[in-house]
């Protein structure tokens, strides 16, 4: 058995509807409301093969939401344009721009408390196995 590719990425936020509008507005993601199972209403985007989604913690059984270690990196075209965006949409940046050598990299927190980046990728990465 071995893992295929990463099909799913999920932030828990107390108020996903709050989160949503700062992922459309800073990223220019499109969330649809999603309801299934017995899950409480969440919302989802498909960004190529990966599903991003926002759901109350409730979903999870979980009582924690926003700030958790896991970082969501997102592939943008210009990284100067997109800092701009996530600033004026109540990101905080906790790392400016920088090269990284395989590109510009910024690294922010959302209003959730939940690290993001956005990477303005000058090296495409391989999917070549040594």
């Amino acid at each position: 058995m071995a893992v295929k590719s990463i099909c799913g990425v999920i932030i828990l936020n107390s108020d996903p509807k709050s989160l949503v509008g700062f992922y459309e507005k800073t990223l220019g993601l499109k969330f649809e409301e999603e309801s299934h199972d017995d899950l409480v209403l969440h919302y989802g985007t498909d960004i190529g093969t990966v599903h991003f989604a926002i759901h109350p913690p409730e979903n999870f059984d979980n009582k924690i939401a926003g700030g958790g270690s896991a970082v969501i990196a997102f592939d943008v075209d210009s990284i100067e344009e997109m800092d701009s965006l996530a600033l004026s949409n109540g990101a905080r940046c906790i790392q400016p721009v920088h090269d990284e050598g395989f590109g510009k990299v910024a690294r922010y927190l959302d209003p959730a408390g939940n690290p993001f980046e956005l990477v303005e990728l000058t090296y495409i990465f391989s999917e070549t196995k040594s």
